[in-house]
């Protein structure tokens, strides 16, 4: 019989391959599997002898009629007195046949008298119950269990069910997201899920008695327009669903990356309209999540009414002409109100702002339905924009509300740029949301920074309003496949217009969005002692006030974006990167002829100033005037001494040896290493720390002029463990054998489980390869730009390289981004001339591109 099922299972797959799929498939299968157990049940012999009465009974899914390709399936074995001792052999009876076709099965063997205990003790067996379905045997005894459950279970405890329903609602949303956005959503458990809608039926058949959702409609729970709306979503999750677990060959519910891009080619989604097909799959799905998820948080607020559990009515509370108060929730004063004064669909939400009061879930369906209002002359309104404005500035219940505008239709509706990203996915390992609750996000992460940022929020008084637009619609540029935040810049503009801004303000609302990207992508990439490159941004940005505007955006926006895109290290960085930019606009250093004179000028403050710390040090063997005004610049003058001292105390074993000295920082090490100079001395550094499981964050790269090197090197551990002495000692021996060719470093990486090439551990999307030579973005230096996929030993290799081509590495930025691995090298030739010569730029670059070039897989 097993392999009759079996047989049969292959040919629903196959129905399935062939487009079979939603309910219509789990139902096909319920009914397979039914015939397999009944079967059993009926021929085995413990039942033929059995004297008593027994009942077979479906639970869970299973008893809903909704099994999944690889779904458990959930038993109760339902007997009386007299059969207690027959059990075991009934159970095996059934149990064997279904293990030995591959099942899981999650059984329990009670009488009625049990049962109802345990369901009083077990909220999951409780709920399991209400989908218990009668497969086959004793139906006086089912329907015994039946009456016996809502006697002593449901009857007079509604209360107590729907708050335990909540409880464990909330406890699942925390575990697995509380928004439909996630990028890699959980299809049972995470909200709008196949949960919601069990939690949604089960609190509809336990309090209201009603069976489905027909009833639930009829009962007036549901708006046929909400009930005709769930049905297309629920379908299309349990498409998804069965889906899932054809391709993953198992149960699995979580629409993971890898499985997103097969996905959408398997339901026939395209490329188009700047799209990718992976782009439109995905937001399709989280909009048919965000259907359930928003029909379902209604059914609750309504149940929460009905049952009493929110707050008393009381006393009705004016809050303004048309708005009240009532029952802790905003009504409006008539059912008439949005439609004589439509702008009363922005005042509630201010409302909603001011007093953190949440809207009653029939204002929330009367604004949907209203939406019509939302006309040309609404959104130029100055009535309207004034309290949008307000309330996107207010720092208490902003996201609460922003996210209420979304779940409406409101907030697409007034600006139709937003309409855009809405629901959008963004097909990478970056950000963690799509577009549009990105964005929401931002503005949330803007609020949290106003006390850690107080001074920078006190100079921007008169600009808030055009921050907090920035945050909310930086990213409208996006799912054209080009340019977003030149497309962006473009976009915001009319909606500036719209809401009535001033010429000027239009101007910094386009100039944010423009180049809300710049300051971490330059935090991370160039060298931030390059006095020109300093300037140039300061020239770019104009003034501090645009300055604070976007260093708090893009603060905001690192951080709403995920928990990669923003570290402790990036802080550091970008912090730096802003105070410099800073002190040149407060310095007016916007011309070209003030440059040198200012590098000039802050070498020589330095040098009096390390002069100062070192007057009473003797034996030195080099004087700050000795040393070059690019190294003097990137140092504290405490460093430099420091650095000098150390060139001293060590001076015999610097000839013979590399030195490490190892700082603790927040969130990586500072890794000063001393040596004379070598051949490929970086590459090989860098080599031993892939060794050590060391990932390089940055490197600055200095050679004295007595042929000391003096590299500083930002690093961390790949995994999170402490590094203690012992550890360093190792790394430093290791290194000095490098040095020595007494140890192969690239045979050692080889050898490593990690692998030695460049390619990418998962499918990136949005992968970059590609390799740029630059002569104009430094006026020292040749600046070679190395994108590729993030691998432990790709630093080594790369450096490796360079140092073949016989280019000294004076400046080094490694940002690894997710698993983009973007290295940015500052770079001389060894007569200390730039890098021009085009064939040798061609081949530098051709042997780099070549490197970064995913390996073909081969098999082994």
């Amino acid at each position: 019989m097993s392999k009759k099922l079996r047989a049969q299972q292959a040919a629903l797959e196959e129905l399935w391959e062939q487009g079979l799929s939603g309910h219509e498939l789990l139902a096909r299968h319920t009914d397979l599997v039914d015939a397999f157990i009944i079967d059993h049940f009926k021929s085995s012999r413990a039942i033929q002898n059995n004297r008593g009465k027994v009942a077979l009974v479906a639970l869970g899914g299973y008893g809903r009629g909704e099994l999944y390709p690889f779904s458990d399936i959930d038993l109760l074995l339902l007997h009386d007195w007299r059969s207690g001792k027959a059990m075991q052999e009934v159970a095996e009876s059934i149990l064997y046949p279904l293990w030995d076709a591959g099942f899981e099965v999650g059984h329990s063997v009670r009488s009625i008298k049990d049962a109802i205990r345990f369901a009083g003790e077990d909220f999951f067996f409780q709920v399991a119950l209400l989908d218990a379905r009668l497969l086959t045997g004793s139906k006086s005894l089912f329907d015994k269990l039946l009456s016996r459950y809502q006697k002593k279970i449901l009857d007079g405890r509604r209360h107590v069910f729907v708050q335990t329903m909540e409880e464990f609602r909330a406890k699942r949303r925390q575990r697995y997201g509380s928004h439909a956005y996630l990028l890699e959503p959980h299809i049972k458990e995470g909200k709008g899920g196949m949960r919601d809608i069990q939690a949604m039926l089960w609190v509809a058949k336990a309090v209201f008695s009603l069976p489905d959702l027909n009833a639930m409609t009829e009962a007036g729970m549901l708006r046929r327009e909400e009930q005709e709306k769930f049905i297309h979503s629920w379908n299309m999750l349990a498409r998804i669903r069965n889906r899932l677990h054809y391709i993953s060959r198992r149960k699995n519910d979580q629409l993971i990356f890898e499985y997103q891009e097969e996905m959408a080619a398997s339901f026939g989604y395209q490329d188009s309209e700047g799209q990718l097909a992976v782009e439109r799959f995905m937001r399709d799905v989280y909009g048919h999540l965000q259907n359930i998820a928003v029909i379902t948080d209604l059914f609750f607020e309504h149940v929460h009414e009905s049952l009493g559990l929110v707050g008393k009515a009381g006393k009705e509370r004016e809050l303004e002409k048309g708005i009240v108060e009532r029952g802790g929730t905003l009504h409006l004063s008539s059912p008439e109100a949005l439609a004589e004064r439509p702008h009363l669909l922005m005042r509630v939400f201010l409302q909603a702002s001011r007093t953190g009061l949440p809207l009653h879930h029939r204002l929330k369906q009367q604004i949907h339905a209203h939406l019509h209002l939302v006309d040309d002359k609404f959104r130029t309104s100055r009535r309207v924009a004034r309290p949008f404005l307000e309330l996107l500035t207010k720092d208490d219940h902003v996201m609460d509300v922003l996210e209420t505008m979304l779940e409406t239709g409101l907030l697409s509706a007034y600006i139709p740029e937003f309409a855009g990203i809405e629901s959008l996915a963004q097909h990478d390992l970056y950000h963690i949301y799509t577009v549009d609750r990105h964005q929401l996000q931002t503005v949330a992460e803007l609020n949290k920074l106003r006390d850690a940022e107080a001074d920078l929020f006190a100079e921007l008084t008169d600009n808030l309003h055009l921050l907090y637009l920035a945050a909310l619609l930086h990213d409208i540029g996006k799912g054209h496949r080009t340019d977003h935040s030149r497309l962006g810049a473009e976009m915001i503009v009319l909606a500036g217009e719209r809401l009535g801004l001033a010429h000027h303000e239009t101007e910094i609302l386009s100039f944010l969005v423009r180049y809300h990207l710049y300051l971490p992508e330059n935090a991370l990439r160039r060298d931030l002692e390059d006095q020109e490159f300093i300037r140039q941004t300061a020239e770019l940005i104009g003034d501090t006030k645009r300055l604070a505007m976007l260093y708090l955006l893009t603060i905001a926006d690192s951080k709403a974006t995920g928990p990669s895109a923003w570290s402790d290290w990036k802080a550091t960085l970008l912090a730096d990167f802003y105070l410099k930019i800073k002190a040149c606009l407060d310095a007016g250093c916007v011309t070209d002829s003030t440059v040198d004179q200012g590098e000039d000028q802050g070498a020589s403050w330095l040098r009096e100033r390390i002069h100062g710390l070192i007057e009473q040090e003797k034996g030195l063997r080099l004087q700050p005037d000795e040393l070059p005004n690019d190294y003097l610049m990137a140092f504290t003058p405490e460093m430099v001494a420091q650095h000098l001292r150390l060139h001293r105390d060590y001076a015999h074993q610097l000839q013979q040896r590399v030195l490490l000295f190892p700082e603790p920082r927040q969130g990586y090490w500072s890794l000063l290493m001393l040596s004379k100079d070598r051949p490929g001395l970086l590459a090989k550094l860098c080599g031993v720390l892939a060794l050590h499981n060391f990932s390089v964050l940055a490197a600055q790269i200095f050679t004295w002029p007595d042929q000391t090197v003096v590299d500083v090197l930002d690093v961390k551990p790949v995994t999170a463990k402490d590094v203690n002495e012992e550890g360093w000692q190792a790394l430093e021996e290791d290194l000095n054998k490098a040095v020595n060719y007494r140890l192969d470093i690239g045979r050692k990486l080889h050898g490593r489980k990690f692998g030695f090439g460049l390619k990418s551990k998962r499918n990136v999307q949005q992968l970059e390869q590609k390799v740029l030579v630059d002569n104009t973005s430094s006026r020292r230096f040749t600046v070679i730009e190395v994108y590729g996929g993030d691998a432990p030993a790709a630093l080594y290799k790369l450096t490796q390289t360079l140092a073949d081509f016989d280019l000294d590495i004076h400046r080094a930025r490694i940002a690894t981004e997710v698993e983009q691995l973007i290295d940015i090298f500052y770079v001389l030739k060894r007569d200390g001339t730039r890098l021009t010569d085009k064939e040798e730029i061609e081949r530098v670059r051709q042997t780099l591109l070549q490197m970064i070039a995913p390996e073909q897989e081969t098999d082994s």
